[in-house]
C-alpha cells in the first residue's frame, strides 16, 4: 500500500478534491490530550498537525465529543471551542456528538451529569434545553457554529438516566415518553439558538448490524414522532456483526425511514500486537472479520470497503461514515486499549491505510459489477463465508481505477459481498478496454477454503473460447453487469457462463438443492437404501408442478461433493403465468424407514419470481451433521455462540450455544478491558446445544464479554450489565 500514501503525500493528480455529498469523518477527540502529554503526529518522520494530516488525506468532516463537567477539563465547552477552531481553519465540517454526560456515554452509561442528579424530571427538561441552548450560541459566537449535532452518544436504551431509560425493564409508556421528551427539547434548543439557521439533527445507536434492534428504535421514534434528519449507527465487527449484515440493516434502514444514514463510529486492527500494558479492546483473532486480516493492508481493505458499502446503499440514503479515535495512540502516564486501531503506528507515524478516505479520480473509468452463484459449489458455503475474485489486468495496471489490488492470491482486495442465498456480487471500476483475466475462491474464511482445490474453482473456458483455464472480461465504454456466473465445483471444463440448469423463454428454472449429511449422519438416511430424494409441494396456479401426495421432482445427488456426496440438487420449470405465485414445499425422502417428510420444520415457502433462481441450499429436516467424521464438511460454520437472554440483564441472564461435534469447551467472562474475570464451563461436552445461567452481585453495571472457546474456534459476544 505504499503506492497509495506516496500518492496522497505528494500530491499526484491520481487524487482528486473529495466529493461534497459523500461525509469521510473522523472522531479525533483525544487530540488535546495526547498532545499535552506530549504525543505527535508525524509524515514521513515530520512533525504535523493531526488535523492537517487528515485534511490532506480526504478527512472532511471532523466529529467532537461534549461532556458536561468533565474532571480534567477534556471535552469540556471550553477545549471543545479551541478544538473545533482547528477544525474550521482546517476548512472541515465540524459534527458536534453532545453525550449529556460528565463522562463516556454509551448502551451500559448514560449517567446523568453531577449537576443534574438531583433535579425532578421538569427540571431536567428545562435544564437540557438551557444547556443545549448555551452550547450552541456559545459555539455561534465564537464562530465555530457546527453542521451538524447528535443528540446523544449510542442512545439505543435511552439517555440521561433514570428518568431518560428505556428498554428492558424501563421498557414501558412513560419511559418512552420522557425519553423522546428529552430528545424533542434538546433539538428545540438547537433549532432556538440560532434563529435561521439549520443544523441537521442526528440520532445515533450502536446496532450497525442488527436491523430488528435498529428497527425496535426507530420504529419507536416515528410512533412518538421525534423529528431528525440523519441515522447513525457504530460499526465495529467484533460487536455489530458482519460487513454483510451492515449492507443489509443499512438497506432496510433506507428504504423503510427515508432517511440519511452515516456509519458514526467505526475501526479497525492493523496490528494484534501491543505497544504499551494497558489491555487492547481488539487482541485475538477471533475478534477480526474474514477476509480482512490485522495488517495495514486489511485495516485498509476493511475500511475501502466499508466506504463503497455506504456509498451504495439505496437512493443515495448513504451519506457517509467517521471513524472513531485515529490518533488515539499511546501516551504515558494514560496508555491506550485502541492503539491497534488507531491510523498511526505506535510512534505516530501515519499509516498507508488512512489512503482509503481519498477520493481516487476515476474519470474515464466505467463501473463493473461481477455475480456469482454458488448453488453449484460442492461445500456447505454459507452466506457467512468469502469469495474472493483473483486474477490480473493483462493490458494495465492491477491496482484498480476504484483502489482495489486484484491478485492472483489471497491478497487481491476484491471480495464480493453476500446478495442473498447463493448470490454474491462486487462492483469495481476499470478502464475502458481493460481485458481482466480471472477466476473465483470461496472458503468459510480466508484461511479455511471450501475443500476441492483449496478454494479454487474449476477448469473454466473463457467465453469467446480461447485458450486458458479463466474468466474473461473485457470491458466497453459504458457501465456494466456481468452476466450471472456459477462457480464450477467439477473438474470437467465447461465454459464461462455455464448454467446448472437451461434457460427457456416461456418458463422460469428454479434450481432446489438440500444436504442429506445430517440425517446420514443419524442413520435416518442411507443414499443406496433409502433414495432417491424429491420435491413435494402445493400445485400453484392449477399447474402441478409439485404435489403434496406425489413426487414429480426427483433431485439427483452430487456424488462429488461434501460429506461422502451430501449434497442433492434438480431443476423445475414453472410457466411465466406462474410468476409472484407462492410455492410451498418440502424435501422427501421416497424410500423412508419413517414417513419420507420433513417433520421438524413448517412448510417451505419462497415466491417465484420473474427470473431463473436457485432456492438456498438447506439441511433436510434442519438437521445438521453431528459427528465430525469427515473434516470436508467444515462444522466450524454450524458453531454458534447465541446473544444472552435478557440484555441488558441485572442480575441473572442466560447464556446458550451449539456445538457441531463433541470436544472440549471453555466459557469465560471478560471485562471491556479484556481481563478475564471468571469462568463459567470448562469441560469436556458432548454435540449439542446448551444453555447456563450467569447471576452476579459481585460486578457493577457495564460493558462485558462472554467468550466460548472450543476446538472449532472461539466466539464472544457483548453483553451489559445495568444495576
Amino acid at each position: 500500500m505504499r503506492y497509495f500514501l506516496v500518492i496522497v503525500l505528494f500530491v499526484s493528480n491520481y487524487i482528486v478534491a473529495q466529493t461534497s455529498d459523500f461525509i469521510k469523518g473522523a472522531d479525533i477527540s483525544f487530540v488535546p490530550q495526547i498532545e499535552y502529554l506530549g504525543g505527535a503526529f508525524t509524515i514521513g518522520g515530520t512533525q504535523t498537525d493531526p488535523v492537517e494530516v487528515f485534511s490532506q488525506n480526504g478527512v472532511d468532516y471532523i466529529r467532537l465529543r461534549l461532556w458536561h463537567t468533565p474532571t480534567d477539563g477534556y471535552c469540556g465547552l471550553a477545549k471543545t471551542i479551541q478544538m473545533a477552531t482547528r477544525i474550521k481553519q482546517s476548512g472541515s465540517k465540524f459534527l458536534l456528538d453532545i453525550h449529556y454526560s460528565d463522562t463516556w456515554a454509551d448502551p451500559a452509561h448514560q449517567t446523568k451529569p453531577v449537576a443534574w442528579q438531583s433535579l425532578t424530571y421538569t427540571q431536567l427538561v428545562d435544564s437540557i434545553y438551557s444547556y443545549t441552548y448555551s452550547v450552541v450560541q456559545a459555539l455561534n459566537t465564537a464562530n465555530v457554529l457546527p453542521d451538524m449535532i447528535q443528540i446523544g452518544n449510542e442512545i439505543t436504551v435511552g439517555f440521561l438516566w433514570p428518568e431518560g431509560r428505556v428498554g428492558g425493564s424501563y421498557n414501558t409508556t412513560i419511559q418512552w415518553q420522557q425519553f423522546t421528551t428529552l430528545l424533542k427539547t434538546a433539538r428545540n434548543a438547537i433549532v432556538d439558538a440560532v434563529p435561521g439557521t439549520t443544523i441537521p439533527i442526528m440520532l445515533h445507536i450502536d446496532r450497525g448490524g442488527d436491523n430488528a434492534g435498529s428497527r425496535w428504535f426507530f420504529d419507536k421514534m416515528n410512533s412518538y414522532q421525534v423529528p431528525y434528519d440523519y441515522i447513525g449507527l457504530s460499526f465495529y465487527p467484533w460487536w455489530h456483526g458482519t460487513l454483510t449484515q451492515l449492507t443489509q440493516n443499512l438497506n432496510d434502514l433506507a428504504t423503510r425511514y427515508n432517511k440519511n444514514i452515516i456509519v458514526v463510529e467505526t475501526a479497525y486492527p492493523w496490528t494484534l500486537q501491543a505497544y504499551d500494558n494497558v489491555t487492547n479492546i481488539v487482541g485475538s483473532t477471533s475478534q477480526l472479520h474474514d477476509g480482512y486480516p490485522s495488517t495495514v493492508d486489511g485495516q485498509f481493505n476493511f475500511l475501502f470497503d466499508l466506504i463503497q458499502i455506504v456509498k451504495n446503499v439505496p437512493n443515495n440514503k448513504g451519506n457517509g461514515i467517521f471513524y472513531w479515535a485515529p490518533e488515539f495512540i499511546s501516551v504515558q502516564p494514560v496508555g491506550s486499549p485502541w492503539e491497534n486501531l488507531a491510523l498511526f503506528n505506535f510512534q505516530g507515524e501515519v499509516l498507508n491505510s488512512i489512503t482509503a478516505f481519498n477520493d481516487i479520480d476515476t474519470s474515464g473509468s466505467i463501473s463493473v459489477t461481477f455475480n456469482l452463484n454458488t448453488s453449484t459449489n460442492w461445500d456447505t458455503l454459507r452466506t457467512s463465508g468469502m469469495v474472493q475474485l483473483r486474477g490480473e489486468v493483462v493490458n494495465g495496471s492491477n491496482i484498480l481505477p476504484s483502489g482495489e489490488n486484484l491478485t492472483w492470491d489471497q491478497n487481491s482486495q476484491v471480495i464480493l459481498q453476500n446478495a442473498g442465498g447463493d448470490y454474491w456480487e462486487r462492483t469495481i471500476r476499470v478502464l475502458p478496454g481493460s481485458e481482466i483475466h480471472y477466476k473465483y475462491w470461496t472458503g468459510h474464511s480466508i484461511s479455511d477454503p471450501t475443500f476441492l482445490r483449496l478454494g479454487w474453482e474449476g477448469p473454466i473456458q473463457p467465453f469467446d473460447s480461447t485458450s486458458g483455464n479463466y474468466r474473461k472480461f473485457i470491458a466497453g465504454d459504458t457501465d456494466t453487469v456481468v452476466q450471472i456466473e456459477y462457480y464450477n465445483s467439477s473438474g470437467t471444463n465447461v465454459n464461462q457462463y455455464w448454467k446448472p440448469f437451461e434457460h427457456k423463454e416461456d418458463s422460469i428454472a428454479v434450481y432446489y438443492r438440500v444436504n442429506m449429511g445430517g440425517v446420514t449422519s443419524t442413520g435416518r438416511f442411507n443414499p443406496s437404501v433409502n433414495g432417491p430424494v424429491g420435491v413435494r409441494g402445493s400445485a400453484v396456479n392449477s399447474i402441478n408442478i409439485l404435489l403434496w401426495d406425489n413426487t414429480n421432482l426427483f433431485l439427483t445427488r452430487e456424488i462429488s461433493s461434501v460429506n461422502s456426496g451430501s449434497f442433492w440438487s434438480g431443476v423445475t420449470y414453472y410457466p411465466l403465468s406462474s410468476v409472484n405465485e407462492n410455492q410451498e414445499y418440502k424435501f422427501f425422502i421416497e424410500n423412508d424407514s419413517q414417513n419420507g417428510w420433513e417433520n421438524n420444520i413448517s412448510n417451505r415457502s419462497f415466491t417465484i419470481p420473474s427470473h431463473d433462481t436457485t432456492i438456498s441450499w438447506v439441511y433436510f429436516d434442519n438437521q445438521p451433521v453431528v459427528t465430525d467424521v469427515e473434516d470436508e464438511l467444515k462444522p466450524v460454520s454450524d458453531f454458534a455462540l447465541f446473544q444472552n437472554f435478557p440484555n441488558p440483564f441485572n442480575p441473572s441472564t442466560k447464556i446458550s450455544w451449539h456445538s457441531p461435534i463433541s470436544g472440549f469447551q471453555t466459557l469465560k467472562i471478560y471485562d471491556v478491558l479484556g481481563n478475564e474475570l471468571s469462568t463459567l464451563v470448562e469441560e469436556f461436552k458432548s454435540a449439542g446445544d446448551y444453555e447456563i445461567n450467569f447471576t452476579t452481585s459481585e460486578l457493577s453495571s457495564g460493558i462485558y464479554f462472554f467468550r466460548l472457546t472450543t476446538q472449532l474456534g472461539t466466539k464472544s459476544i457483548k453483553s451489559i450489565l445495568l444495576k
